[in-house]
């Protein structure tokens, strides 16, 4: 087994020699189970846990996914998936990935929206990838993805792609106030939310100003946030723009937009912002939707970064239709799922992977289906491999779910690149 920091380390642009001399384990006999293993990109809420599936995440060893669906030495049944991060881990300097054996540089999608857009361009829609960021001109990526992480679904309907349940996630806002003595606001009804980032107006709760800040557009969690706090891309971007404007990440997120579930990066926004002319002497506090599973699964230490000091999920107390929902965590730690919470129609969210139709529902991609598709009609018996890990599912923070492994969702190809 290679470790996820080796195999993102290698998959970063290098040449098919060194990429080669620094795979090579394995039994005798037999290549790496990486040459050929099934690639995925795209949501930064999911990549921890799809990273443990592969073998490895954030210092953890597990046993990986794998596919055995023949006996026959002949027809490799043994695959495994790798899964690449949505944003460059430390210790790349670049990007650029080259996601399979001889493929192309191409730049990392980052974000549900923008890794369901590279596997359709994978899966063959055509167009190029782009090479921006040092990855060079638009390159075709043909083959180089199998399957996308999505923490959300796409919104035109169709039958390209299938969106096959991993778990149930929930999405709250999390808050940091810099100082001050007014203690902050814990929480927020669905209208107060949807007041603070519809515009320009700043809302100010018991004596203390929200400031709004705004998540990277190609990120899932932007696009279930935006539609349940009632708001649109235009009016967001206003909300938002004080907040965005003190930039801590021009590689990853050049707007100024903050990369999802980074609960150090508003502490450092919040306190930007204390420091400067307008808000100096003012009482408030900075909030962003927050993933629940990721904020259980990095306060857990089994992804990064930790929330930190002063970072803290707040209750949703309307949910719009007259629920409480309150925070969508219990306990002080290992941190446990709220399930009324997760299970909301708002607030609640299912978290998926992506495969093209064709492979999911489509003859033969027996492999592919072991680790992914529920192909058993019996509901106690679920033969999908992942879905079988539930106390994996569970240790990141998600809700194990009776419809893992559908191939019920289905939607059109989304054009576009990174």
């Amino acid at each position: 087994m290679i470790k996820s920091f080796t195999k993102k380390r290698v998959a970063c642009g290098l040449l098919a020699a060194s990429l080669g001399a620094s795979m090579l384990v394995g039994s005798a006999g037999a290549d790496p189970q990486q040459y050929d293993a099934f690639v995925g990109v795209g949501s930064d809420t999911t990549q921890d846990i799809m990273n443990a599936f592969a073998g490895y995440s954030n210092g953890v060893d597990y046993t990986p996914i794998q596919a055995n669906a023949s006996t026959n030495a002949a027809v490799r049944g043994d695959r495994q998936i790798i899964s690449f991060d949505a944003i460059k881990p430390p210790y790349n300097t670049s990007n650029c990935i080259v996601s399979k054996l001889n493929g192309p540089a191409y730049y990392r999608p980052n974000g549900s929206g923008t890794g369901r857009k590279a596997l359709n361009q994978s899966a063959g829609l055509g167009g190029g990838w782009t090479g921006s960021g040092g990855c060079g001109t638009l390159v075709d990526i043909s083959g180089q993805i199998d399957f996308a992480r999505s923490s959300s679904l796409a919104s035109a309907t169709g039958t390209d792609v299938t969106f096959i349940p991993l778990g149930r996630d929930a999405l709250t806002f999390a808050y940091y106030k810099p100082g001050g003595t007014l203690a902050p606001v814990t929480g927020l009804t669905r209208a107060e939310l949807a007041a603070i980032y519809t515009g320009a107006t700043r809302q100010v709760i018991n004596g203390v100003t929200i400031i709004p800040c705004g998540i990277q557009t190609g990120s899932g969690t932007y696009q279930s946030w935006r539609g349940n706090v009632q708001t649109n891309d235009t009016n967001d971007a206003t909300a938002t723009a004080q907040c965005n404007a003190t930039s801590i990440d021009p590689v990853n997120n050049p707007t100024g937009r903050a990369q999802e579930n980074e609960g150090p990066a508003l502490k450092t926004r919040g306190d930007l912002l204390n420091a400067s002319g307008p808000l100096a002497g003012t009482e408030f506090q900075v909030i962003i939707g927050f993933s629940a599973s990721a904020f259980i699964s990095k306060s857990a230490g089994l992804a990064t970064p930790a929330p930190g000091p002063g970072i803290t999920l707040g209750a949703i107390t309307n949910d719009g239709a007259g629920n409480n929902l309150g925070v969508p965590i219990s306990g002080t730690g290992p941190f446990l799922p709220v399930a009324t919470f997760y299970n909301n129609a708002v607030f609640g969210r299912t978290v998926y992977n992506v495969l093209p139709t064709a492979v999911a529902a489509g003859a033969g991609n027996t492999p592919m289906k072991q680790i992914f598709v529920d192909t058993n009609a019996d509901p106690l018996v679920n033969t999908s491999k992942i879905c079988q890990a539930t106390s994996t599912i569970q240790a990141y923070g998600y809700l194990p779910t009776s419809d893992c492994g559908s191939i019920a969702t289905t939607r059109a190809w989304e054009a576009g690149a990174a």
